[in-house]
């Protein structure tokens, strides 16, 4: 094929990959509008503006912290206030693109921007079905890339700050705090520490002490709760309780008195075991490459939504960074298809992220009789086996650069020796 061709061919491949992005972005992030929880919780806000008090049964789904952040939007109409929060969260997707190129510089180049990490992040199904349904995950996530690049530049006062500052919007980031402690990056912890406490401070006087208290005592901490075994709860937990009940059309939830002691303790031994995982890949010395920094990054990423009491699907977002860094890291080392990280890493994105519409999923049979394909998808913790398919993928690369770098240390220890032995 001449080089004309080739060309040509590349052109036409880019045109029809940006094509098919820009039309599944838009039909994934616009096409379902799925805003019910966001007209609920401009309720409740509402509610507590004009009574000074939380009226509503939905009232501690969220933190305290994210009424006072929702508060403006509750003095507009409905309508508006959702497009409002449809706006501020495609605002906040280009920062957390533009946070990403800051923490990837310079190992990245528009080339690999443009035919790799931004389609797959467009075309990433938790995203769309966040942006779809006007989430908080966004605001979240973009303050954790902050927190990575801080972290990045050796800021530990700014990392401890944000981290609390995402955790306290919605609770799942607080784990976060578990991976600094254990490497042992106490200036971090200190902030975490601080910032919590003054971030905790601050929604008490606001809302009251009582309606913190009765927020984290019954949601932080459950206490055995059927959202627990919610059909959509990919945590570990959730998905081996399901395993030993069969998948049915309208079941939404499994009831806690329905489940047995074998389940629960084959849950916290699995989860025992990917504890393990993480300790050992982790390891405790901090090394200040890149690659290792957003290896353990996504790692801890994807560790939290597994070791989460609850974690809905979409959370799934989270993950998009490890998606991102993971690419950038097997482009720089021109590994190609070789790589089984690459193909764990693909394995994974196709499991969680999909880049399909979802409306082909439930347009095919369904593999079980009369029940949705989609419903069967999160019943059996197919994102969950993402999860741990993208870990398996940065031990396999960071597995390999430590190889790399030992070996290349061997190399250098062997040419001195000679040198030495050669010196008159």
């Amino acid at each position: 094929m001449s080089l004309r061709w080739r060309e040509r061919l590349a052109l036409l491949s880019g045109l029809g990959l940006w094509g098919y992005t820009i039309a599944h972005y838009v039909h994934g992030a616009f096409g379902y509008r799925g805003y019910g929880d966001f007209f609920l919780l401009m309720k409740t806000v509402r509610e507590w503006l004009a009574t000074g008090h939380f009226v509503s049964q939905y009232v501690y789904l969220y933190p305290p912290l994210f009424y006072l952040i929702s508060a403006p939007l509750a003095f507009l109409s409905d309508p508006i206030a959702v497009q409002v929060m449809v706006a501020i969260n495609q605002v906040l997707l280009v920062i957390c693109m533009a946070l990403l190129m800051v923490a990837i510089a310079p190992k990245s180049t528009w080339r690999l921007w443009g035919w790799m990490l931004l389609p797959l992040a467009l075309n990433f199904r938790p995203l769309l079905l966040l942006l779809s349904m006007a989430k908080i995950e966004l605001l979240q996530l973009t303050v954790l890339l902050g927190a990575l690049v801080a972290f990045q530049r050796k800021r530990p006062w700014v990392t401890g700050l944000l981290v609390a500052v995402a955790g306290l919007i919605k609770p799942l980031p607080l784990l976060w705090v578990l991976y600094f402690a254990w490497k042992r990056e106490w200036r971090v912890v200190r902030a975490w520490g601080v910032a919590v406490a003054a971030l905790l401070a601050l929604s008490s006087f606001a809302v009251g002490v009582e309606a913190v208290w009765i927020y984290f005592s019954n949601v932080v901490l459950p206490r055995g709760e059927n959202v627990m075994y919610w059909y959509e709860d990919q945590s570990l937990m959730g998905v081996v309780v399901r395993l030993f009940h069969p998948v049915q059309a309208n079941a939404f939830y499994i009831p806690s008195d329905q489940v047995s002691v074998w389940s629960l303790a084959l849950g916290w031994g699995v989860r025992l075991v990917v504890c393990g995982w993480l300790a050992v890949l982790l390891g405790r010395r901090h090394e200040p490459s890149p690659s290792r920094v957003w290896g353990e990054w996504s790692v801890v990423s994807a560790g939290m939504l597994l070791l989460s009491p609850f974690s809905r699907d979409y959370y799934a977002v989270f993950l998009l960074p490890g998606y991102l860094l993971l690419a950038t890291t097997l482009w720089n080392q021109r590994v190609g298809l070789k790589s089984k990280g690459f193909w764990l890493g693909l394995a994974s994105y196709l499991l969680v992220g999909q880049g399909f519409p979802l409306g082909i999923i439930r347009k095919l049979p369904p593999l079980i009789p009369g029940v949705d394909n989609f419903h069967s998808y999160l019943h059996y913790g197919i994102p969950t086996l993402g999860y741990l398919l993208l870990i398996a993928a940065w031990a396999v690369v960071l597995g390999a650069e430590k190889s790399a770098g030992r070996a290349e240390r061997h190399g250098a220890e062997s040419v001195m020796a000679r040198e030495v032995a050669l010196a008159p």
